[in-house]
C-alpha cells in the first residue's frame, strides 16, 4: 500500500498497544496508530480524523465495548473493526460478528492479525464495490422503469423467437390491448404485413441488428396507423438474446406536416389573391371613377343613366369581393366605421341568395329601429358569408336558413349565465339552420384552423377560424350551439354604439358639397390609366395637376416644383419607390407636407392603422371621386387653418 492505514487502537493497556504497533511494523504493515481507552476518546477520534481500521480489546475498564462499536458503525458503516483480545467464546464470537465486527484476533496469536487485516479491508472493499453497484443497478433499474413506464412512445420487448414479453402503458394506449392481449397477438398481430417497407426493415435488422424507419401498423380494433419504428436486438446480464422496438405513432405528427403543407399552399395562395386584388381593385376605380363622371354629365331623365347607376352597383359588389381575397391574404385595411347591421343585412340579401342552393329557404329579419356599430363593413360581410355557407353545406338536402339582427342587452345576469360578455348593449346577429347539427366534441373545435368535417377537398377549415378572428378583433363574441339532427345557431354580439352618431355620419354623406379648388397637387400613380382618372377629376374642379409615373419620379417632380405644390398623391404601391420611401425623401425637403395615400393591396408598410403624421392620410383603392374630393378639400383646408 502506498499510503499507510490510519488505524484507531481502543485499548486500555498501552503496552499491549506498543506490541500491536510493532507486530503490524515488522510484518510489513505501514500504519499510523492512536491509542484511545475511553468512550469520549472514541468519540473525539472519530469526529477529527478519518480511519481504514478500528483494532479494539473487547475489555476495556473505562469503555462498554457495545456502546464504541454502535458509535463506531454507526458514524461509519463500511469501517473495518477487528477484536483484539485476550479470551472469547465462541458464543460471544458470533454474536459479535452478526453486530458487524469483522473478524476476532486473541493477543496471543498475533500472527494471525495482519493477514486478517489484509482480508477484512479486501472484503470491505469488494462490500463496498458490490453496494455501489447494486445500487448503480438499481438506479438503472429504476430510470428503467421509470422511462418504460412513462414513455411517450409504445416499447415492447421480445424473446429471439419474436415472442413479446412485456409492453409499456403507453404501447397499450396505443394499439388500444391490454399488456396479455398484446403479449398474445405477438409481432404478427400488430404489423402490417401488406406494408411494402416491412420486408426492408427485416432485412435491415438482420443484417445489422437494427433497424429504423416509418411503417403500417394495427390497433386491436383493426385500424391502422403510420409509425416510426426503431428496433435492436441486445444480451440481457443473463446472456439471453432479446428485441426492443420503440413504437411512435405518427398520426398527429403526419397531420401536422400536412396542415403545415397546406398553409404553405395558403399562403401562396394568399399572395396570389393580394396580387389579384391590387390589380383588380385598380380596374375597379377605373369603372367606379368614370361611371362618377359620365354621372355627373347626365341629366336626370336619361334613360341610360340606370344603365351606369347598375355599373355602379357592380363595382361596389366586386369591391366587396377584393376585400374578401384581401382579408384571405391578410392584407385588407381594417377601415373601422358606423354601419347600420340591418342596412348591411338588407343590401346582403341577393349575395346571400346566390351563394344557398334552391333547395334551401333562405329567411331575413332586421329590426325596425338602426342598429349601429363601429366595424368594418366588409369584413362583417365576411363573417356572415362564412356562416351562411357553412349553414348550407350542413344541410345537404336542403332545409331552411334563418339570418336576423337585434338589439340585446348583457346585465350582470345574462353574463354570469352564459359565462362570456361584458355588461352593455350589444347588436346580434343570429344564423340557424334545421341541418345535420354537430356533437359536443366537434363543437369544442369547431374555431379551430384548419379543423373541418368536411370530407378532403371540400373545406379549408379555414370559415369558422376567420370568423371567429374578425368577431374578437371588433371586440366581439361568436357562440356555436347545436345537436346533432337538430340543426346549428351561430351568436354573434358585437358591442353597440350611438344610433345618432350613426344617423349624423349618413347626413352629412347625403348633403355634403363638392369643393374644388385652385391649388397645385402632384399625382404618383403607376397605373396610367388611374392617373389620367385623377388628373381629369382634380383638373375639372380647378386643381392643377402634376403627373408621375413612379415613385422616383414623383419625387424628382416634386424637388422640380417644390414651391408650387401645396399636396401630394402617392401610390402606396410603385415601381423604384414605393410610396412611403418617396414621401419620406419628399419630407426631408419640406417637413409639413400634405400627403394622401392611396392603394388597393396593403397598408403594411405603414404602422398598423396609423397615418404616417397629422398631415397625412389613407385612401383604400376603389374610391369614388367625390370621396377623394372631399379627402383632398378637407387635408387642404386643414392646412389653411394651421396658416392663418
Amino acid at each position: 500500500m502506498t499510503e499507510p492505514l490510519n488505524i484507531l487502537i481502543v485499548e486500555d493497556c498501552n503496552a499491549d498497544f506498543l506490541i500491536v504497533e510493532r507486530h503490524l511494523q515488522q510484518n510489513g504493515l505501514s500504519a499510523r496508530c492512536r491509542r484511545v481507552d475511553s468512550l469520549e476518546g472514541v468519540k473525539k477520534a472519530i469526529a477529527t480524523e478519518s480511519w481504514d481500521l478500528v483494532l479494539s480489546d473487547y475489555n476495556v475498564p473505562q469503555l462498554n465495548f457495545y456502546d464504541s462499536l454502535t458509535l463506531i458503525l454507526t458514524a461509519f458503516p463500511d469501517l473495518v473493526v477487528i477484536l483484539v483480545t485476550g479470551t472469547l467464546g465462541e458464543e460471544k464470537a458470533v454474536e459479535l460478528l452478526k453486530l458487524g465486527v469483522r473478524d476476532f484476533v486473541l493477543k496471543g496469536n498475533l500472527t494471525r492479525l495482519v493477514p486478517t487485516i489484509l482480508r477484512s479491508l479486501k472484503d470491505a472493499e469488494e462490500r463496498r464495490a458490490k453496494r455501489a453497484a447494486d445500487e448503480e443497478l438499481r438506479e438503472s433499474n429504476e430510470r428503467f422503469r421509470m422511462i418504460f413506464e412513462h414513455s411517450i412512445d409504445a416499447i415492447l420487448l421480445s424473446s429471439a423467437d419474436d415472442s413479446i414479453l412485456t409492453a409499456n402503458p403507453e404501447a397499450c394506449r396505443v394499439f388500444g390491448m391490454s399488456e396479455p392481449e398484446i403479449r398474445r397477438v405477438g409481432h404478427a398481430g400488430l404489423l402490417d404485413r401488406e406494408d411494402p417497407r416491412l420486408s426492408a426493415l427485416q432485412e435491415e435488422r438482420k443484417g445489422t441488428g437494427r433497424c429504423r424507419g416509418e411503417i403500417t401498423m394495427k390497433r386491436g380494433d383493426g385500424s391502422c396507423f403510420p409509425a416510426e419504428i426503431s428496433s435492436a436486438f441486445f444480451t440481457d446480464c443473463g446472456g439471453i438474446r432479446k428485441e426492443s422496438m420503440i413504437i411512435r405513432d405518427m398520426t398527429q405528427h403526419n397531420k401536422l406536416e400536412e396542415l403545415y403543407r397546406q398553409a404553405q399552399k395558403m399562403e401562396a395562395v394568399g399572395q396570389l389573391a393580394g396580387g389579384v386584388a391590387h390589380d383588380f381593385n385598380n380596374i375597379l376605380s377605373a369603372i367606379f371613377g368614370y361611371s362618377h363622371l359620365i354621372m355627373d354629365e347626365m341629366k336626370e331623365e336619361e334613360p341610360v343613366k340606370g344603365y351606369v347607376e347598375e355599373i355602379m352597383r357592380a363595382s361596389k359588389r366586386a369591391a366587396v369581393l377584393t376585400q374578401s381575397l384581401l382579408s384571405f391574404s391578410r392584407k385588407q385595411v381594417v377601415t373601422l366605421t358606423m354601419i347600420d347591421l340591418r342596412e348591411v343585412l338588407k343590401s346582403f340579401e341577393a349575395f346571400l341568395c346566390k351563394l344557398i342552393r334552391e333547395d334551401i329557404e333562405l329567411k331575413i329579419e332586421c329590426g325596425g329601429e338602426p342598429l349601429a356599430v363601429l366595424a368594418d363593413r366588409g369584413q362583417i360581410e365576411q363573417v356572415i358569408m362564412n356562416l351562411v355557407v357553412n349553414a348550407r353545406d350542413a344541410m345537404p338536402n336542403g332545409g331552411k336558413l334563418f339570418v336576423e339582427t337585434l338589439p340585446v342587452a348583457m346585465d350582470q345576469e345574462f353574463v354570469d349565465t352564459h359565462g362570456y360578455g361584458k355588461v352593455g348593449p350589444y347588436a346580434l346577429i343570429s344564423v340557424f339552420d334545421n341541418g345535420t347539427g354537430m356533437d359536443q366534441e366537434t363543437q369544442a373545435r369547431i374555431f379551430e384552423p384548419f379543423f373541418t368535417t368536411k370530407e378532403q377537398g371540400k373545406g379549408t377549415g379555414l370559415g369558422l377560424a376567420m370568423a371567429y378572428g374578425i368577431v374578437k378583433k371588433h371586440n366581439g363574441f361568436i357562440k356555436v350551439s347545436s345537436e346533432p339532427g337538430a340543426g346549428t345557431i351561430f351568436n354573434i354580439y358585437l358591442p353597440c354604439a350611438k344610433a345618432t352618431a350613426l344617423v349624423a355620419t349618413i347626413g352629412i354623406r347625403e348633403v355634403a358639397t363638392l369643393h374644388g379648388g385652385a391649388e397645385t397637387i402632384l399625382v404618383s400613380e403607376d397605373d396610367a390609366v388611374l392617373r389620367r382618372l385623377s388628373t381629369r377629376v382634380l383638373s375639372r374642379y380647378g386643381y392643377r395637376v402634376i403627373e408621375a409615373v413612379d415613385g422616383q419620379d414623383a419625387v424628382d417632380k416634386f424637388v422640380e416644383y417644390v414651391d408650387s405644390i401645396d399636396l401630394v398623391i402617392l401610390d402606396a404601391i410603385m415601381p423604384k419607390k414605393n410610396g412611403k420611401e418617396a414621401y419620406l425623401e419628399m419630407k426631408r425637403v419640406r417637413p409639413g407636407l400634405k400627403t394622401v395615400f392611396v392603394s388597393g393591396y396593403t397598408r403594411g408598410i405603414f404602422a398598423e392603422d396609423q397615418a404616417l403624421d397629422e398631415n397625412s392620410i389613407f385612401i383604400q383603392k376603389p374610391v369614388s371621386p367625390d370621396e377623394l374630393l372631399r379627402k383632398i378639400r378637407e387635408l387642404l383646408d386643414k392646412k389653411m387653418l394651421a396658416r392663418s
